[in-house]
């Protein structure tokens, strides 16, 4: 009874209204996940008095041709070979972008930061 009530009642049979559904179904939605293809995560060379753990936010700054991060206003690392379009990025939000510890090396003279 079901197929044949929703066919009397809609005028069109079930598979002409589920035409191309499985294609919708397909197609990406609100809530999927889409990552952009912008790297934001840099590796950074740290100073030996620079005593930083996952977590810790830093200032990363650009100083003419180079990027130096700062905790407070002190001076505790740089970041060498940082990409153009990163770089002018920085540079177009007032030279100054908050950083974001992910890992420190196991020596403690290097980090991987995720630049927001």
């Amino acid at each position: 009874m079901g197929v044949d009530f929703i066919r009397e009642q809609s005028g069109k049979s079930w598979r002409k209204r589920w035409n191309n559904g499985l294609d919708r179904m397909k197609m990406p939605g609100l809530f999927d996940v889409q990552f952009s293809e912008q790297h934001r995560t840099v590796s950074a060379d740290l100073d030996a008095s620079a005593a930083l753990k996952a977590g810790d936010q830093v200032v990363v700054q650009c100083s003419g041709q180079h990027v130096i991060i700062c905790n407070g206003q002190r001076r505790i690392g740089s970041i060498p070979g940082i990409p153009a379009s990163m770089r002018s990025a920085i540079a177009g939000s007032g030279g100054v972008a908050l950083g974001i510890v992910e890992r420190v090396g196991m020596f403690g003279n290097n980090a991987e930061l995720s630049i927001r």
